[in-house]
């Protein structure tokens, strides 16, 4: 048999190389309560209490009792998003099992951060107070804006419990700078894009904020109360493809988020520092 001249051996491999993915941010913010075996088109009631009217007590007077004014909050069901991959049954798939497996993997995470960014696109517009909308705030008083936040929320009755805020990377810069001069300690296992509690905080990174057209970012800030975020992963499956030797392998996640509580809710629109080269 004659030499093959010009052929160049293909050496695969054993580890599979990925992309980098975004950490999802705001399933760690909003409540989960309202979630149960969802599809799309279904509808979940919130029931919503109103307020009660406390008086002062005198003897022989009758007490007057208010009816419990309650209403529902309807949650509609309505967004689809869906993964399908094709892997053909070729010498690399069949030596290397973890390929499909990482495939999975990466449309798993695209999934999510199709969904967090649809869910700050939710909070970005149903915020019930909005800082800094007509001078973006600099990055000379992002701390200042904390702080500010916090008073806002003070204001407005919030609960200190549980309160979160969630900032690009620039903010995140010059807070752990400040953080650090300042010596704040984190316990905390940094996780999922988790930064440190701080300024009455739990204080998250996110490259999923929105950018309005001048280029200044969304700062979101709140309490699990003040919104949901209903996300179901209806279906996963694989199937041999009908029309070439190889696997289909698709999935489908139905979800939706609402603002509950906008009073519960800021936004604060903040300009990113010029960059510097050093």
């Amino acid at each position: 048999m004659p030499n093959v001249t010009g052929l160049i051996p293909e050496i695969w491999s054993a580890s599979i190389l990925r992309g980098f993915e975004k950490a999802s941010v705001f399933t760690h913010c909003l409540s989960r309560l309202y979630q149960g075996d969802i599809k799309i088109g279904n509808v979940v009631k919130v029931p919503r209490v109103g307020a009660v009217t406390v008086r002062p007590y005198e003897l022989r007077i009758p007490i007057i009792y208010d009816d419990i004014d309650s209403d529902t909050i309807d949650i509609t069901i309505d967004q689809q998003t869906y993964f399908g991959l094709r892997c053909e049954d070729i010498e690399r798939v069949q030596a290397m099992p973890d390929f499909l497996d990482a495939a999975v993997k990466n449309a798993a995470y695209a999934l999510r951060d199709t969904i967090d960014t649809y869910t700050a696109r939710i909070l970005d517009t149903g915020a019930g107070l909005v800082l800094g909308a007509t001078i973006p705030v600099a990055s000379t008083d992002y701390l200042h804006l904390f702080n500010l936040i916090g008073q806002k929320l003070d204001e407005q009755n919030v609960p200190r419990v549980g309160r979160w805020i969630v900032i690009p990377p620039f903010v995140a810069s010059v807070i752990a700078e400040k953080i650090i001069a300042l010596q704040i300690p984190n316990p905390a296992v940094v996780a999922d894009a988790f930064i440190t509690r701080a300024y009455g905080f739990d204080i998250y990174m996110s490259n999923n904020l929105p950018v309005n057209e001048t280029g200044n970012y969304s700062v979101l800030a709140g309490t699990a109360d003040c919104g949901t975020h209903l996300v179901q992963i209806e279906k996963t499956e694989s199937i041999r493809d009908p029309e070439q030797f190889g696997d289909l392998v698709r999935g489908l996640a139905v979800y939706t988020s609402k603002v509950l509580l906008p009073a519960a809710l800021i936004k604060a629109v903040v300009k990113p520092p010029a960059e510097k080269i050093t």
